[in-house]
């Protein structure tokens, strides 16, 4: 079993718990502008954290679960899927109705379509690197037995 699959969903929980953290910071009170101005830059930290963490680890288990698939297949998927997790992420933003809700599902359906998308053409490469090898070797090994 490929280890992404472990990693994504590691990323994808401490994901979900910087989504945790963040909702606390969006919820905390300040008294001054300096502390308002503090709040609000760690809040759109953790947002961001959070989002990353949650399309990355999103990406890897999608990624995982496509690679069952032969290479130009999977491929194939991942690039649509890519394609569909971005506009659906455009979507969702326009219709979250709240600026910290919109940032983060904007950011996490962005990260993991880039996550996918360079996926898929890492796992297309080196399906075809590895068939490409192995068919020269092949070939040379029966050359060999030809010329003696």
């Amino acid at each position: 079993m490929r280890i992404s699959i472990w990693f994504g969903i590691f990323t994808f929980a401490l994901g979900i718990f910087l989504s945790f953290l963040s909702n606390a910071m969006i919820a905390t009170q300040t008294a001054t502008v300096l502390q308002t101005t503090a709040s609000i830059i760690a809040t759109v930290i953790f947002v961001l954290f959070s989002a990353v963490m949650l399309g990355t680890g999103a990406g890897l288990v999608l990624h995982w679960i496509a690679g069952f698939g032969s290479p130009v297949r999977a491929f194939v998927l991942e690039v649509i899927l890519s394609f569909a997790l971005f506009f659906v992420g455009l979507g969702a933003t326009i219709m979250s109705g709240n600026v910290w809700t919109g940032l983060q599902v904007f950011f996490t359906f962005f990260t993991a379509s880039v996550a996918i998308f360079s996926l898929s053409f890492i796992n297309l490469f080196g399906g075809m690197m590895e068939g490409i090898v192995q068919t020269k070797k092949f070939i040379y090994g029966k050359v060999r037995a030809w010329k003696k």
